[in-house]
């Protein structure tokens, strides 16, 4: 009835799927979507998925962008952080929570609380020796009378031991350091900054790795910001990468890499979906010209091109109006579409043009091949279709997407290929076929070598699967999705620099609903052997340490570091151009009394000596930079005087603003003991921005961040790191969530989803199949294939060492629902003719033809760099292959063994009446 049809009205069929073609178009270009959030791909109805949904609602800042600066100097690590944070800092449209040290005027006016007893003792130690030091210091305004206050203190200086000494002497190093960037400022191109704290007060490397985040010995550092919101994620990553390339021209010989979970995900979508398009268009031509070179014309194969096309945009329309968007699994849909639905167009030409050789018209060729091998294609279609519509069974979200999307789209691309095609058949000049016959004999003579030997073929077929089953122990799951990634990816490589010193950008988190619960947490699981630190702190006291401690004796430290810093104060600094003249004469008269001081010591102490004159190299340096710059770098120079008289400046006002809370005055040589009120004390609210958005939510609950000592993207650490926090967080223990535990479920729930999904396709073709053919014995023929192909599939990837991925785990769902349809076209033909032969007719051709072009279909995602996707390609590519070779052998041999074994054929075959009879397929007798 559907081909009269479409041979009597082919108006009824043309024009409704050019208007639904060019709906399709428009929605999709209306609704395109990439959701790139890797956590949208599981269901909201799992227990641990709801309590990490509820996490973020609390906590709701996005993950964060982290920064690696990596090198062996721990001063350009400094510089390039600065640098880049100041760049950062001013475009709040994009980026919030900038962190990447704890100074004090972050910190705010209750800075000191945050520091270690130990460090504090150690500042209040260092203020004291080195007043003598900063008392003349607080006139300085520029370089030049900074260093004129040096000469005077050099040339007033007694040769004897006494405070004013000691304390020019302890900031020799502070001199040198700030000598030393000066001249970097003239050879560096951008923004100078200041040497901080640091170069005033002489402070060591232990110092300065406690006020900037680092790792690896200072060899790493680190900074970390949020985009503002999820709308400008996408912004955020590009914006961040584009100023550190900027930030690596002014500071060169670093290596600087940008990573964390959003730019993983934005890198991983990037490239799926650049893969993705490349595999379309190959997917697409190579089908094509496979097609083409097959059938020795281009206007019947560029027609299927036509109509598969049409078909790809009604399933673009479909997607978008149904599910809204793509996503890292859902992204490959085309390519695969591509490689399966042109099968439909093989198969039915295929068959029309066998009808034509004989002589009968092209409605009358048109007729026959849509009753009888449109039987086969629409069984076809459809068990392929229920492969991966059995995927919308599963509990894992992502994988539903993938099966409405793809099973749906194979069903809309069948459409025009049943009825567009026949319609586009019949019109224009058809070619002469006059090469048909030599083709089918040649391959007549191929099929009889294993149909005249169906014995000892189906003995080797058995064999080689015996062969690959022993096998199946060498193949495992690879649960690391950074084992997906493009290689060398510098997002992973840098999160893998983070992993190798001892740190991640992941970390599992509890919620807790006061700040002595979060004590209690952290104190619990930091116990833990698979925890190496909690809130990202294994330096010293943790936030919630901090926030909980009694701070007494801290208070009276802090009391005593702003009295001795009561009579400090700075004049403001100079803003005019920089004297290159005077300040040039001032160096050279420190360097002469650098030289005369270290002739004297050189005896006495070599060490004091040779620092004296490592600082008048320094200096004379300096002086041969400034006599070369141009006025234009000489204005690096006067911004970093500003920068440099400004942060000291303003360091020391934040040391005097401290809060010190009330205590009595002392009376005689006692100290008593601070009074401490609730306001004296760190609360939430204290904590500088960045760690207050991270640490406290919404509601005022605390978040507990644990980091784990392993690799957490190894699925064995996730079990042993999740499973750890979860019995030391009992009776509650899904109170623990965070990336690790989503993770470490997801890659799971994934893996046995599709498992799931395969026996649930396995079931629905099944019956799919016997309702087709009314037999069980033809359930298990047409199964037969699939279930050789998919052990040697499996038994390669075992000798050649190709793991089961989230990616093509894919492939046990898929290779059922398509290996399945070769045996029923072998089937269907069996059935119609009562001969095991195959290859030599049009069926097997047609299986061959479509078999190479969902090989094509698939092995374009070889092409991909994407490391997930290109194994789906080569999985998905060997096990169609396999089922093919299967189907066109080791089928037709043992076909025609039952055959000789008296298995009956019966008249009876089901939706025949409008076409000539066909005998039907009944059980063996």
């Amino acid at each position: 009835m559907l081909a009269r049809a479409v041979c009597r009205h082919p108006g009824w069929f043309i024009y409704p799927q050019i208007v639904l073609f060019a709906l399709s178009v428009f929605v999709t270009l209306r609704n395109w979507n990439l959701d790139m959030n890797r956590d949208n791909l599981v269901g909201s109805d799992k227990s641990y998925h709801r309590a990490f949904l509820k996490f973020r609602a609390e906590f709701p800042g996005e993950d964060e962008l982290a920064v690696i600066v990596q090198s062996e100097s721990m001063e350009r690590n400094r510089q390039f952080v600065e640098r880049l944070a100041a760049k950062l800092e001013p475009e709040t449209n994009l980026f919030t929570d900038v962190f990447y040290k704890g100074d004090l005027r972050s910190l705010g006016p209750k800075a000191l609380l945050f520091v270690p007893p130990a460090d504090l003792r150690e500042l209040d130690n260092t203020l004291s020796n080195d007043l003598p030091f900063l008392q003349p210091f607080t006139q300085a305004t520029n370089l030049d009378s900074f260093f004129e206050l040096i000469n005077t203190q050099f040339r007033t200086a007694k040769q004897e031991k006494n405070a004013q000494n000691d304390a020019l002497l302890n900031a020799l190093p502070a001199v040198q350091r700030i000598v030393e960037q000066a001249s970097a400022s003239i050879s560096m191109p951008g923004n100078p900054v200041s040497p901080g704290v640091n170069a005033l007060f002489g402070q060591g490397k232990e110092t300065e790795q406690r006020l900037y985040i680092t790792f690896a010995d200072g060899q790493i550092y680190l900074v970390t910001a949020r985009a503002r919101n999820a709308d400008v994620q996408e912004d955020a990553v590009k914006r961040m990468r584009q100023l550190m390339h900027e930030t690596e021209l002014e500071v060169p010989g670093l290596n600087v890499g940008l990573t964390g979970e959003p730019v993983l995900e934005y890198d991983e979508m990037r490239q799926s979906e650049h893969d993705s398009i490349m595999a379309s268009i190959v997917s697409l031509v190579v089908c094509s010209l496979i097609f083409i070179y097959a059938y020795k014309q281009t206007g019947r194969p560029l027609k299927a091109v036509l109509c598969l096309i049409i078909g790809l945009g009604y399933t673009m329309g479909f997607t978008f109006l149904t599910i809204g968007h793509l996503n890292i699994l859902t992204i490959t849909f085309a390519p695969i579409l591509i490689g399966l639905a042109i099968d439909f167009g093989v198969h039915f030409i295929t068959r029309f043009e066998e009808e034509m050789r004989r002589g009968v018209s092209p409605a009358e060729a048109v007729e026959i091949a849509t009753v009888f091998t449109g039987q086969g294609i629409v069984t076809g279609a459809l068990t392929t279709a229920g492969a991966f519509l059995a995927m919308g069974l599963t509990d894992f979200k992502g994988i539903q997407e993938m099966g409405i999307i793809s099973g749906g789209g194979l069903a809309l691309c069948l459409i025009p290929m049943m009825t567009l095609l026949p319609i586009l058949l019949m019109k224009g000049r058809q070619n002469v076929i006059d090469h048909a016959a030599s083709a089918l004999q040649r391959r007549a003579h191929i099929e009889s070598f294993w149909l005249d030997r169906p014995i000892p073929v189906v003995a080797i077929v058995l064999a080689l699967t015996g062969l690959a089953v022993s096998q199946f122990g060498k193949v495992f799951f690879d649960y690391n999705l950074l084992d997906m990634q493009s290689r060398g990816l510098p997002a992973v490589v840098y999160e893998k620099k983070l992993l190798y010193s001892g740190q991640s950008v992941l970390f599992a988190a509890i919620v807790a609903t006061n700040l002595q619960e979060a004590r209690n947490i952290e104190l619990r699981v930091k116990k833990l052997p698979s925890v190496a630190s909690v809130d990202g702190d294994d330096k010293g006291e943790s936030i919630y340490d901090i926030l909980t401690q009694d701070q007494s004796q801290k208070l009276e430290l802090v009391s005593d570091i702003k009295a001795k810093l009561a009579a400090l104060h700075f004049r403001p600094p100079d803003t005019e151009p920089v004297a290159v003249h005077d300040l040039s004469r001032t160096l050279w008269s420190a360097m002469g009394y650098l030289a005369l001081a270290a002739d004297a010591t050189k005896t006495d102490e070599p060490a004091l000596s040779k620092q004296l004159l490592s600082l008048r190299s320094a200096i004379s340096t300096l002086r041969v930079k400034m006599g070369e710059a141009d006025p234009a770098t000489l204005r690096r120079l006067l911004e970093y005087q500003e920068a440099l008289f400004n942060d000291i400046a303003d360091t020391f006002q934040a040391l005097k603003a401290q809060e010190t809370g009330s205590a009595p005055p002392p009376t005689g040589d006692a100290r008593p003991a601070m009074r401490v009120t609730r306001s004296e004390r760190l609360e939430p609210q204290d904590l500088p921005p960045a760690l207050r958005n991270r640490f406290v939510g919404k509601t005022g609950k605390f978040m507990v961040q644990v980091f784990p000592k392993k690799d957490v993207w190894q699925h064995e650490n996730q079990r042993e790191f999740v499973t750890d926090l979860r019995h030391a967080m009992e009776p509650h223990p899904e109170r623990v969530t965070g990336t690790p535990v989503q993770l470490f479920e997801y890659t799971t729930l994934l893996k046995e989803s599709y498992q799931q999904a395969a026996l649930y396709a396995l079931a629905a073709i099944a019956i799919m199949v016997f309702l087709h053919f009314r037999s069980f014995v033809c359930v298990i023929l047409s199964l037969l294939p699939v279930a050789v192909g998919t052990a040697w599939t499996v038994g390669i990837m075992g000798a050649t060492h190709i793991p089961f991925n989230p990616a093509n785990i894919m492939t046990l769902p898929l290779v059922i629902g398509i290996g399945v349809t070769n045996g029923i076209h072998i089937l269907n033909r069996f059935a119609e003719e009562l001969h095991a032969g195959i290859l030599s007719k049009s069926t097997g051709k047609a299986v061959l033809v479509s078999g190479l072009t969902a090989v094509t279909g698939f092995g374009s995602l070889i092409l991909a760099k994407h490391q997930g996707i290109q194994s789906l390609g080569l999985v998905m590519s060997i096990g169609i292959a396999a089922c093919m070779i299967a189907g066109l052998t080791f089928l037709p041999a043992l076909l025609n063994i039952l055959v000789r074994l008296g298995w009956s054929l019966g008249p009876k075959r089901p939706g025949a009446d409008n076409a000539k009879p066909a005998p039907g397929l009944e059980e063996p007798r």
